[in-house]
């Protein structure tokens, strides 16, 4: 193990000194000598303990008897450590590369990922594994990410056309346009990221430019009393599905009636200036929250028949239906583990995209 730790020292010191990289040959023809079940060039081996404990014996005999004796176990611990850490990564990198994010079980704990809201629960790290006495299972979920992640290596490189996802009841934000392509989000009603991405593609007057449409996603969360990460996420979702199906009785705008609805929550304030959906997702209850998704639906136009009529639609077996539909496109087609998720281009974007880049 003493020639693998000094072949990593070696190669890395070789990297910025010439004068490493003949000691660091000679440290790889030890290492393939230990890896094929031979034993290790002893005379390698003394060399460089020689060279190590000699500097250190004029001035600190006493460390130099104590490294003497157990050189080979810090080696060890050193190649152990040395290799852990380049798995680790190597393995974040590759799941950058894949998911945009270094964490998939917790993508909103990399640095790197750039702004969004995780999907994926949380799992306990090795360590908080171990102390519980389940490291086998850490293991085992490791293997299954690394599994996931190389799966879809190619999925990450595919063409992604918007089309494949839509529906028929899919509404654009602007009129349609079929000289205009296509542009798909995945975002949820309580995501402060869905919310930035929204306010940059109008900043980027991106939805003058695509025919942009939406799926809700409303982010499931098993520790939480509502069932969801964000407290009111899947009630307003329900009624964005039930608000499609209705066409209001007074209509006033240019955009369709459910994104006007996604349009206030994601922009618009109480009288106060505070944002609707911290609103939704920190001080409402389902009662106050259907209350104000109906007065919402007053001033787009809808007769009090009709808003009942939604509010009958939101809760149906139907709309539940449509929610399930659109869990199974983003869990097992789309396969993101952040949203937001924007299609468009032929690209794909798991994060907040700047205007910059809408453009």
């Amino acid at each position: 193990m003493f020639c693998i730790a000094a072949f990593i020292v070696l190669c890395f010191c070789g990297i910025f000194s010439a004068a490493y990289r003949d000691s660091a040959r000679k440290a790889w023809h030890c290492v393939m000598r230990r890896i094929t079940f031979r034993p290790c060039d002893i005379n390698f081996s003394e060399e460089m303990k020689g060279k190590l404990l000699g500097k250190i014996i004029l001035l600190h005999p006493r460390l130099a008897r104590f490294l003497d004796r157990w050189i080979d176990a810090f080696a060890w611990i050193f190649a152990i450590l040395s290799i852990w850490s380049f798995s680790a990564v190597s393995l974040a990198g590759l799941n950058l590369l894949i998911y945009d994010t270094c964490n998939p079980q917790n993508s909103e704990n990399c640095s790197l990922s750039g702004e969004a809201c995780s999907i994926s629960s949380y799992t306990p790290g090795f360590w908080e594994s171990l102390r519980k006495g389940q490291p086998q299972q850490w293991f085992a979920m490791e293997a299954d990410t690394l599994g996931d992640t190389i799966r879809l290596i190619p999925v990450r490189f595919k063409t992604w056309k918007p089309e494949d996802y839509l529906s028929a009841d899919n509404a654009s934000y602007r009129r349609f346009d079929p000289r205009k392509p296509w542009a798909l989000e995945i975002v949820d009603p309580g995501c402060h990221a869905c919310a930035s991405l929204f306010e940059n593609i109008r900043t980027a007057g991106f939805e003058n430019r695509y025919n942009l449409t939406y799926i809700a996603f409303p982010i499931p969360d098993a520790t939480s009393w509502s069932g969801y990460k964000f407290m009111n996420s899947y009630l307003i979702a329900t009624y964005l599905e039930a608000m499609k199906q209705v066409t209001p009785a007074h209509a006033s705008g240019n955009e369709p009636p459910d994104w006007r609805l996604l349009e206030r929550i994601y922009t618009g304030t109480d009288a106060g200036g505070v944002k609707w959906q911290q609103i939704f997702n920190a001080n409402f209850d389902p009662v106050q929250a259907r209350f104000m998704l109906g007065e919402f639906c007053r001033d787009f136009g809808y007769s009090d028949d009709q808003r009942q009529q939604i509010a009958k639609l939101a809760e149906s077996e139907e709309i539940a239906a449509r929610l399930r539909a659109h869990k199974a496109i983003v869990e097992q087609q789309i396969r993101t583990v952040k949203i937001p998720t924007i299609l468009f281009g032929g690209r794909r974007y798991d994060r907040v995209v700047t205007p910059g880049q809408l453009k």
